[in-house]
């Protein structure tokens, strides 16, 4: 088979740029899948191959199909060949929904399974016999096998009549049936099932089947998801177009159908660049929520490119490219801002809960790409690439180290490369943090020195300003480090017996800045005047004796004069010392008549 993309030569060297924005939040991601249709029996491998997450592509959606009723009546259950294969999937974690083709083949105007138009409306007979047999079925599928459906689709493209099981239906008519289902899905317990409208052939050509039901705002309530197929006229050369960002009122958007049809098999690694451009578009441009391949084994048949393996189970390469996806963005994901510079076709996604990533990069070139990838919002310490290319399939490679928020790799010729790792994302700007300081007492002259110790909670730590904001005459605050700033004061006795309130901030370089404040007092106890007891002299020295030098913390200065109207002359100073008693000598007197005292200071 014959596939367009677009093949260009890139030289390695040139390095191309994308940043990744961790806070660039887009779509919710409900995951990746394919179709079992008609489908019976499988292998526990075949189910691993498509829905592990261990060993195979970690497909999160499976879609099957339900066989009509046989009857009108009621009580009628439509089924389906594909419990063990929706029980299997189940079981490896995937999300089971279901499609009608056709309802029973009285409820349209063919009478038989093939064509024809849907009879119902408002709340007739057909419209809630019909819905009492899709529920039947959801409660059988939950009671009788154990597979709680995730979701149940009204009708499969009820724009196109074929010769195959198929039914008309017009948008009134969905309008109409979607509350009338609800309600028997709640009366059957089973009200947790989702409704998907209307699954069109085209991605947007027939808005019209489910505008009706979005445009009401009771009936709008009770649609979960607007899902279309991608069909094209051209189906063996597939769609070259962007797909469109339908208006949905805010429902999930799910391509949830597309082949190539007609042809060869074609299993080659460019057509599976090709379907990697298709999904990397609708994850991008038309911000689904989920997509789906059609088959994932085509039956006997269907010898083109309906599966994602051939007829006989074995993977095409597209399969593995579906993988790049599947395995790795898993339903819950969101996809976040990925802005490349080059040829590559970039998305990225995020796991809000655990800070798990992925970035998903297509080369569609036939040279290899030197890519670049800047992380922005967040870092990681490594990231692991898995590589589907022309000798890989959903291949793990080795580790690549992030140094600086940024790494860069090499994508080779005509590949897929997923890159998993696990985001580290700085808080949000937090004020720094200061470990608070007591109240203190101390004496004037007392050498007071308090270390103000600040911690920053950001990721990375931001740099930390100190700054005295009040205090007493005479006080300062010195940086140490990054972290702490000493607060210094000596009182002096002029501040004897006095409060002082100090404030002490710290404030972070944030946009905008934060900050902490450290509040306390220092009292300055009042002074005790030392006294002098005996003065004696001998051997030439006079021999003072100190009863009490008072409180610790001033400087005591011996003065001495001959001549109380004189000048005082300083013989010595000391700092406080212990009381009760130190000797205060003089040895330098001439004069008949000295005086002494002490002066406190400073």
């Amino acid at each position: 088979m014959a596939v367009a993309f677009l093949a260009l030569t890139v030289t390695v060297g040139r390095t191309q740029t994308c940043v990744v924005n961790w806070t660039n939040l887009c779509q919710r991601i409900d995951g990746f899948g394919a179709s079992s249709a008609w489908q019976g029996g499988w292998t526990a491998a075949k189910a691993d191959m498509f829905f592990s997450t261990n060993t195979g592509i970690g497909l999160s959606l499976l879609r099957n199909h339900i066989n009509a009723a046989s009857s009108t009546s009621a009580t009628a259950t439509p089924n389906t060949s594909e419990t063990s294969i929706m029980q299997m999937a189940q079981a490896r974690g995937a999300l089971v929904w279901s499609a009608p083709w056709t309802p029973a083949s009285g409820f349209k105007d063919s009478g038989s399974p093939n064509g024809g138009n849907y009879r119902g409306s408002g709340n007739n007979i057909t419209n809630l016999n019909y819905a009492s047999q899709l529920a039947n079925y959801v409660a059988s599928m939950k009671n009788t096998y154990h597979v709680n459906l995730y979701a149940i689709s009204v009708q499969n493209e009820p724009d196109y009549s074929t010769t195959y099981e198929s039914c008309l239906w017009n948008g009134s008519q969905i309008h109409d049936f979607v509350t009338n289902l609800n309600n028997a899905l709640v009366a059957k317990g089973v009200g947790s099932t989702k409704i998907i409208v209307p699954e069109s052939q085209n991605w947007s050509d027939n808005p019209g089947l489910y505008t009706p039901a979005l445009n009401d705002s009771n009936t709008a309530a009770v649609v979960s998801v607007i899902a279309n197929h991608n069909y094209v006229p051209d189906n063996v050369n597939g769609d070259t177009t962007t797909p469109a960002a339908l208006s949905v009122s805010g429902k999930a958007l799910w391509e949830t159908e597309v082949s190539q049809i007609g042809g060869a098999f074609d299993g080659s690694i460019a057509n599976a660049i090709y379907w990697a451009g298709r999904i990397h578009l609708f994850m991008t441009a038309a911000q689904a929520n989920a997509w789906h391949y059609w088959w994932l084994i085509p039956l006997a048949s269907n010898t083109d490119n309906e599966g994602l393996t051939d007829t006989s189970g074995n993977p095409a390469k597209r399969m593995y490219v579906l993988g790049q996806w599947s395995r790795f963005v898993r339903p819950g994901y969101y996809r976040i801002g990925a802005n490349n510079t080059g040829s590559a076709r970039i998305s990225a996604y995020k796991n809000t809960n655990s800070s798990l990533f992925a970035i998903v990069a297509v080369n569609p070139n036939s040279g290899a790409i030197t890519q670049a990838f800047n992380l922005t919002n967040f870092t990681a310490t490594s990231v692991t690439p898995w590589i589907t290319s022309a000798t890989m399939s959903l291949s793990n490679q080795t580790p690549v180290a992030v140094g600086g928020s940024s790494f860069t790799y090499t994508l080779p010729a005509m590949s897929v490369v997923t890159f998993v790792g696990q985001g580290v994302v700085p808080a949000p700007n937090a004020a720094p943090d200061l470990t608070p300081v007591a109240n203190l007492v101390i004496n004037a002259g007392f050498p007071l020195q308090v270390t103000n110790v600040a911690t920053d909670p950001n990721l990375p730590p931001q740099s930390l300003a100190f700054s005295l904001l009040s205090g007493p005459a005479g006080a300062t605050l010195n940086t140490l480090d990054a972290t702490n700033a000493v607060f210094a004061w000596r009182p002096l006795v002029n501040q004897a017996n006095s409060t002082n309130a100090i404030s002490v901030r710290v404030a972070d370089s944030g946009s905008p800045s934060l900050s902490a404040t450290n509040n306390f007092m220092v009292t300055v106890n009042p002074l005790t005047n030392p006294v002098i007891g005996s003065v004696t002299v001998s051997a030439g020295q006079v021999n003072l004796a100190v009863k009490n030098w008072g409180l610790q913390g001033p400087n005591y200065t011996l003065l001495t004069t001959t001549n109380l109207a004189g000048i005082w002359q300083e013989l010595y100073t000391v700092s406080s010392t212990n009381s009760p008693v130190t000797q205060m000598i003089d040895t330098n007197f001439t004069g008949p008549v000295r005086f002494y005292r002490i002066q406190i200071g400073p």
